[in-house]
């Protein structure tokens, strides 16, 4: 597999038209499960929009590349990008702003009949009971298809389905959408760098929203060098926001 083909995880709830919930693949689920950084603080995603009926959710299946990572299980090897690019129409760009660990044993602390080495070899359902959640804000859309991307920030009008596979988006994607383009008089197109999500993700209430929103910031100052003196204006507007709203 290569970077682009890495998946995180899938979609199992939401919150909201724009805050949903994707529950990272654990060890034995996928042929290469997830690194901790692919699904870290601050992390951009994304996710195929629903265009047609809901499937069922179910795996689709290629045999294992003979590169994988060591140790990986090559029970689920998912097939080149789960939902390929030339086969979906849009794409939903989030980044990810909280982490749940799930443990329905928290609390049940009597004694046991088994160790945890028994209870792994004689009830392996029982381990796909823990699970870590990563909540996803919705930014916009980009397009999937060959050419140049159709990028727009803000809420998107439609939504992912459920079981939607989540994946991680390189430094190049980033930079993609975030960089439009105006024609001038003269039929050149000017890049310039837009973040016209902001507002829409302002306005959710998260505590770890306004610190995803300035990380996310700091990540574009390196991807974005020649607007330096801008970011580090929206940076410091909002440092100075978390610190107003942390004094109350």
């Amino acid at each position: 597999m290569t970077d682009n083909d890495i998946t995180i995880g899938k979609i199992v709830g939401s919150a909201s038209h724009v805050r949903y919930i994707c529950q990272i693949y654990g060890p034995g689920e996928v042929a290469q499960p997830p690194e901790p950084a692919d699904y870290a603080f601050g992390r951009f995603v994304r996710v195929p929009l629903r265009l047609s009926p809901s499937r069922a959710d179910v795996a689709l299946l290629a045999p294992a590349a003979s590169g994988r990572r060591e140790g990986a299980s090559d029970a689920l090897a998912p097939s080149t990008g789960a939902y390929p690019r030339d086969l979906v129409g849009a794409w939903a760009v989030g980044l990810i702003y909280d982490t749940i660990l799930v443990n329905p044993d928290f609390g049940t602390l009597g004694p046991r009949l088994s160790n945890e080495a028994q209870v792994a070899l004689f009830s392996p359902d029982y381990l796909t009971e823990c699970a870590v959640l990563v909540s996803i804000l919705l930014l916009g859309t980009t397009s999937a298809r060959a050419g140049p991307a159709r990028v727009s920030h803000g809420v998107p009008p439609l939504v992912p389905d459920l079981g939607a596979v989540v994946a991680p988006m390189t430094d190049a994607e980033v930079r993609a959408f975030h960089l439009f383009s105006d024609a001038a008089q003269s039929g050149e197109t000017r890049p310039y760098l837009h973040m016209g999500y902001l507002p829409h993700a302002i306005a959710q209430v998260h505590p770890l929203l306004p610190l995803a929103m300035l990380h996310t910031v700091e990540r574009l100052e390196s991807l974005f060098p020649e607007n330096a003196a801008l970011l580090s204006i929206v940076r410091r507007n909002f440092a100075w926001r978390l610190k107003v709203e942390t004094a109350g």
